[in-house]
């Protein structure tokens, strides 16, 4: 597919999904489908809706949140593509290995798959995001991760195994970091010497990962996934969840972890205790190092990749020495790189 019908189809998709987001946010759509699943607590008739859109970027489902008078709340995932009936399956059966009702460490809840409309509807996640944490109290935050290290650690337990298994170099997505790196490049030639310096630096950490260690992967774990309430912790959008390399899931939390203290506080450094005690709860849930071989590897092209989408946007990033961000950034590759990070 070339970039301009790419482009074509995003937009196409984007437009469809709007309609299609207008559809489940009407009282008839709501009355019919989402209804019978609001819980006890809403009236069997009548009543007012509340909807919010909060995921519509024409890259993949949608999202629409549903609330009956202040019942709990009903998330509809609107697909545009096939992919809807395995999603529900795959949370139902993670569900039944060990991370449903009754357990501590749960995924979202599957209620229904209405087929006919290609949406997912799941019960909404007790609690908050950790990404509420991020701006907030360093000792709170480093409980909350902790509870994400433990819950990622049972999910990458030995015996979970759902989904086409996922080689090494789907998960190291190279490819994707390679054509993001180009174009940066092209378009800010002044970017070429640091970045080609950067990326000799991952190719060198490429030979010192292992191929075949395989986990059943989150695919998207991030502070935001991860909800916390007094009794359950629940991770949410495992779309993208397979059998991979698990210290892909551990990298890009911390990556997303540190980029968004920062964000919220400007002092990376009050991420350290929050990214240390999310690093040992996990170490502790998976019983060791075993699935952290690749973690260097995984955390410095993650970092590498933020690093070329600010540029992109922006080449005051790294012209007269860079800003504060892209020198926030580098040492942060650095760090990593250097084997200073806990990796």
């Amino acid at each position: 597919m070339s970039p301009i019908a790419s482009k074509t189809q995003h937009h196409e998709v984007k437009e469809h999904q709007l309609a299609r987001a207008e559809w489940v946010c009407s009282p008839e759509f709501l009355d019919r489908y989402v209804r019978p699943h609001v819980g006890a607590d809403a009236p069997a008739t009548g009543g007012t809706w509340t909807t919010q859109v909060i995921q519509l970027d024409g890259s993949g489902a949608a999202t629409v949140r549903a609330e009956l008078d202040g019942s709990r709340p009903v998330f509809a995932k609107l697909f545009p593509f096939d992919d809807g009936p395995a999603v529900h399956d795959k949370l139902c059966a993670l569900r039944a290995a060990g991370l449903g009702a009754g357990q501590r460490y749960q995924v979202v809840e599957p209620l229904a798959w209405i087929d006919e409309e290609k949406v997912l509807l799941c019960r909404g996640a007790l609690g908050f995001p950790i990404s509420d944490l991020l701006g907030g109290d360093v000792d709170v935050l480093a409980r909350a991760t902790a509870e994400a290290g433990h819950w990622l650690g049972r999910l990458h337990g030995p015996d979970l195994r759902i989904g086409t298994a996922h080689s090494l170099l789907v998960t190291g997505e190279l490819t994707s970091l390679g054509k993001r790196l180009a174009k940066v490049c092209a378009s800010h030639p002044g970017y070429l010497r640091q970045g080609l310096a950067m990326l000799a630096q991952l190719d060198a950490l490429t030979y010192d990962t292992v191929d075949g260690i395989i986990a059943q992967s989150h695919g998207q774990y991030r502070p935001i996934h991860v909800f916390l309430s007094p009794d359950v912790v629940t991770v949410i959008d495992l779309d993208r969840s397979a059998p991979a390399d698990p210290a892909r899931d551990v990298a890009e939390f911390l990556h997303r972890l540190r980029l968004g203290v920062h964000t919220a506080t400007g002092d990376m450094s009050r991420a350290d205790p929050a990214s240390a005690s999310f690093l040992a709860a996990y170490r502790e849930s998976a019983r060791g190092d075993e699935h952290l071989v690749n973690l260097r590897f995984h955390w410095a092209r993650y970092v590498f990749h933020s690093l070329n989408g600010r540029v992109k946007v922006d080449e005051s990033t790294y012209e007269d020495g860079g800003n504060a961000e892209y020198r926030l950034l580098v040492a942060e590759f650095d760090r990593i790189v250097s084997g200073r990070a806990g990796a």
